[in-house]
């Protein structure tokens, strides 16, 4: 059996990066266009890749099956010239239907209140952040989680960092936070109507004091 291997984020992974997202996220089930889901998609990472200053992806047999991303105060991001052009995937999404496009908006802004709400007053107390961290199913219950959380916890520890926060949910495996030791600050509920069907999620707050 091939190992997992762990490296830097290249521009070649951006692709398997959204597409492990659409379909962890499922995405796929909400937009069926296939051009569309994949602005959408690079719309998000676009903002995660804009802050980001580590970054790598776990590799199996040359295919990436997970990623995680995190940023410190202070130091220069490092992977801006990875993001796609904002500009085309917004043209890309004039072309959804009114429906889509309001679907995608609420979204993603009702996500953004959310998190501006559980941090509000808190996160000028943290040192660094967790981006962004996610797996393809398939990978789960082979340690890529935790090789990745190791190589940021690395890079914090490197850097003198005491203390960073990260946003999850009930749409992903939030409980692998609560196994590797961070603990659960805060919470707020949110729904979003998507194409007549309502999807809802926790959102928490999470805090990991590194040294």
């Amino acid at each position: 059996m091939d190992s997992v291997i762990i490296r830097d984020v290249e521009d070649r992974d951006i692709p398997a990066i959204k597409k492990i997202i659409s379909k962890v996220w499922d995405w796929t089930d909400m937009i069926e266009d296939e051009k569309i889901l994949d602005a959408t998609m690079g719309m998000y990472l676009g903002q995660v890749l804009y802050s980001a200053t580590f970054g790598r992806v776990a590799t199996l047999s040359g295919r990436v099956v997970g990623v995680i991303f995190g940023s410190l105060e202070g130091i220069e991001p490092k992977y801006r010239m990875l993001m796609e052009d904002g500009s085309a995937h917004m043209l890309t999404l004039l072309g959804a239907s009114e429906e889509e496009r309001r679907c995608i908006y609420e979204c993603f802004s009702k996500l953004e209140n959310v998190y501006e709400q559980l941090g509000s007053g808190r996160l000028d107390e943290y040192d660094g952040t967790l981006d962004f961290l996610v797996l393809d199913e398939k990978a789960q219950g082979l340690g890529v989680g935790k090789s990745l959380w190791m190589a940021l916890k690395t890079y914090f520890e490197e850097n003198n960092v005491k203390s960073i926060y990260v946003f999850s949910d009930t749409e992903c495996n939030f409980g692998f936070y609560d196994h590797l030791g961070f603990e659960r600050k805060k919470e707020q509920a949110v729904s979003f109507n998507f194409n007549e069907r309502v999807f809802e999620s926790d959102i928490f707050l999470y805090e990991y004091w590194v040294k």
